[in-house]
């Protein structure tokens, strides 16, 4: 398949910034060859040249791209840096006048100049030992590739290129504290090098230096803001950090974050953003406030404060808030704005922020509270908007807007009338157009059998009411891998090597809800096919709208029940079941259904819930049943809503969980129709009576602490040690155990 000039300009990108230069030099020249004066390729093919000290070769590259393209700043950075390397400075100092007048930043540029004084008289190590010190690096002989590192750097103390390599190689063979001051020095030397402060941020983040990870991340999206790796870290690293102070510099990296690519699922740093959104001044005192109330008066003022923090706003469009003050918030300023919808007075501000509450409430599922007097208004307002559409006439938008913050738009048969939110393109598309469109999706998902099973019935009927989970952003891996590579990095301990031989996999998603699933696993493995199945075809056609519009063609969607996946007539290399087998009548029958298709020498993941550490749910579980609690969704938040109230230890635990903060979520975590919990000795059990063998866990942020208690030199592929570190430590498996294992 021939590639266009934009996938093969990915390639070359996505080799380039994993360090395959080789890849990515090939992926550049193919451009050239059909667009010699290919401005991105012309000025990438010149920073692999400077890389390896051809800096004569680099000029003309560069000059080339700017000649194309003179409004690119990191275009004039790179030559005019180049200029000052070859010690052209006269040329340097020409080009900084000409990219002045551009409007560039003349101090940034002036700096590179300020840099060749300290070099003037530096020596710099020759191609061939350049050469030779990447060739050993990319083989793997560490030891020689840290020796000659050591020998160049002495030699040549004032070239980053050693220190670069050398922090390389010794973050990979361990020696992190080392790579930490290679790696710093490779950045003071090389200030315009946004490589060189990834590599410092990934060796900081090892560290658990997280606050300096980030910074170091910042400074390379700033440097190159298309560097999707960095992005990738980035999220990575603030995902644990909780912020006790104000650090506006952050919000723009963290806007990126959530609105360029698929970098980071948006939930799982949700609640690191607000810990540092708490802290601002536009919204800090609100948040202080115990029993928060707000006045007509202060409304206008509020909105107009929030309109100054975008980050909140696009937080608020890609996920549900992890937060019972944000919520709390919210749930006053809707209904104060309900109930004084003809008071208020139009402004773009009040349009931003009811656009972004509307499109949060459809996000989280509406599952803020409301109380009797709102219920009644909404029916009212739908009522009226219905008339005034049956008289062909329009509706102001911030009526719609408001009736949006609390009903779904698109269940109403007026929905496509909507002229007033043709202006509003977001809220139109995600309230109407792609809910609209999943319900064509839906027609043409294939159905293997009819669902007979009394409690799968039970659990598609569930999962069509309420699919799950209603998400937007996913963090898609940024290059596929072969099996062999994916094996490594989990360091499965395989009892046949056979499936690292596999080139086309055959995977099988039994259970894939809305697509996270499946489509995160299309993106792991490379040259692979993957067949997802589940029993809602609502999250079906969910997971399809998704993969379609992330344009993954390699998945296969099929509503089927797991105990009828037989008749397919495949056996596949890997399946995945991750939060399926437990809501189903006999896990075991699912999962020997499983094993019978799976090839011999195949690989299985699973994920499976913990009975020590659901031991607060179960009890949440044993109060709803006698209280009598129903599954509608009023019923749903208005106990949800006690238990935020609540001080009761297991309530409060509930409400850190951030599937307390959708409907969806709320629905499957406390009122599943079907669940079953194990123990690891269950599961040691389970394994030996399927024929399969224990490969390791999925996370492996917990080795470290079962080392501590168990030794440096135990196990980790021992079920029995792993469930004494569980008893120990009971929370462990709190979202469920996901484990690798083998079929014989």
């Amino acid at each position: 398949m021939e590639l266009t000039i934009e996938q093969a300009l990915q390639q070359g990108v996505a080799a380039h910034n994993s360090g395959n230069l080789q890849e990515a030099e090939r992926a550049y020249q193919a451009i050239l060859q059909s667009q010699p004066r290919h401005p991105d390729a012309n000025h990438n093919l010149g920073l692999i040249a400077i890389s390896v000290n051809q800096i004569e070769a680099a000029l003309p590259l560069f000059k080339t791209a700017l000649d194309v393209n003179s409004n690119i700043e990191q275009f004039w950075v790179s030559y005019i840096d180049a200029l000052v390397k070859a010690k052209h400075l006269k040329d340097a100092k020409q080009s900084i006048k000409k990219a002045k007048k551009k409007g560039f930043d003349a101090k940034k540029l002036q700096a590179l100049l300020s840099q060749a004084k300290g070099r003037a008289d530096t020596k710099v190590p020759s191609e061939k030992q350049l050469s030779s010190l990447l060739e050993h690096y990319r083989n793997g002989r560490a030891d020689d590739t840290v020796k000659l590192a050591v020998s160049v750097t002495q030699e040549f103390p004032q070239h980053p290129f050693g220190w670069k390599v050398l922090g390389a190689v010794l973050g990979e063979t361990g020696r992190k504290f080392e790579a930490l001051d290679a790696k710093r020095t490779a950045v003071v030397l090389s200030p315009q090098d946004a490589e060189a402060y990834y590599n410092l941020g990934n060796t900081l983040t090892e560290l658990g230096r997280l606050d300096e990870a980030l910074a170091s991340y910042t400074q390379a999206i700033a440097l190159k803001p298309d560097y999707a790796e960095a992005h990738v870290n980035f999220g990575i690293a603030i995902k644990n950090v909780r912020f006790n102070s104000p650090n506006p510099k952050l919000y723009p990296p963290l806007t990126q974050l959530l609105t360029a690519g698929n970098f980071t699922r948006p939930d799982d740093v949700a609640g690191s953003m607000l810990s540092l959104l708490k802290h601002d001044i536009q919204i800090k005192d609100l948040l202080l406030e115990e029993n928060f109330t707000v006045s007509l008066s202060e409304i206008t003022s509020i909105i107009g404060n929030l309109d100054k923090l975008p980050l909140l706003h696009h937080l608020m469009r890609v996920c549900p808030l992890p937060e019972l003050q944000f919520e709390q918030l919210f749930v006053a300023m809707r209904s104060l704005l309900l109930k004084n919808l003809d008071k208020m007075e139009v402004s773009p501000e009040l349009i931003y922020f009811l656009s972004t509450l509307s499109i949060h409430c459809f996000t989280n599922e509406y599952v803020y509270t409301e109380d009797d007097e709102e219920t009644h208004l909404i029916g009212e307002l739908q009522a009226e908007i219905s008339q005034t559409l049956a008289q062909s006439k329009q509706p102001e938008a911030i009526k719609i807007l408001c009736l949006a913050s609390y009903r779904s738009l698109h269940q109403h048969d007026w929905c496509q009338k909507l002229e007033c939110l043709d202006n509003l393109e977001e809220v139109k598309r995600r309230l109407i157009e792609e809910p609209l469109l999943e319900k064509m999706i839906a027609k043409d998902i294939p159905v293997l059998e009819e669902i007979s099973d009394d409690v799968s019935i039970k659990v598609r009927e569930q999962y069509e009411e309420n699919p799950y989970p209603r998400w937007v952003k996913l963090g898609v891996s940024i290059k596929a891998k072969p099996i062999v590579a994916v094996c490594d990095e989990l360091e499965l301990q395989l009892y046949s090597e056979n499936i690292k031989n596999v080139t086309a996999l055959a995977i099988l998603i039994a259970g894939c809800g809305t697509g996270q699933h499946s489509i995160g696993t299309a993106s792991r493995f490379s040259n692979c096919h993957v067949t997802a199945v589940d029993l809602s075809l609502a999250s079906l056609a969910y997971a399809q709208r998704k993969s379609n519009e992330l344009c993954f063609n390699n998945i296969d969607y099929l509503q089927a029940d797991i105990l009828h996946l037989h008749q397919m007539g495949k056996e596949f290399d890997i399946i995945e079941s991750a939060g399926v087998l437990h809501h189903m009548d006999e896990p075991m029958a699912g999962w020997r259904v499983l094993v019978n298709i799976l090839k011999p020498g195949g690989l299985m993941k699973i994920g499976l819930y913990s009975e020590l550490a659901r031991h607060h749910i179960v009890e949440t579980r044993k109060e709803i049943i006698a209280l009598g609690v129903g599954t509608f969704e009023a019923d749903i938040r208005k106990f949800r809503q006690s238990l935020a109230e609540s001080h009761d230890e297991k309530h409060q635990r509930l409400t850190t969980s951030t599937d307390f903060f959708s409907l969806s979520t709320m629905r499957d975590l406390v009122f599943h129709v079907q669940e079953h919990r194990f123990t690891l000795p269950q599961i040691k059990n389970c394994l030996d009576d399927l024929g399969l063998k224990f490969c390791g866990f999925e996370n492996k942020d917990f080795i470290s602490n079962f080392r501590e208690l168990h030794g440096k030199e135990a196990d980790i592929y021992n079920l029995e040690l792993w469930h004494q570190f569980e008893e120990r430590n009971p929370r462990a498996f709190a979202g469920m155990y996901q484990f690798w294992c083998q079929k014989l």
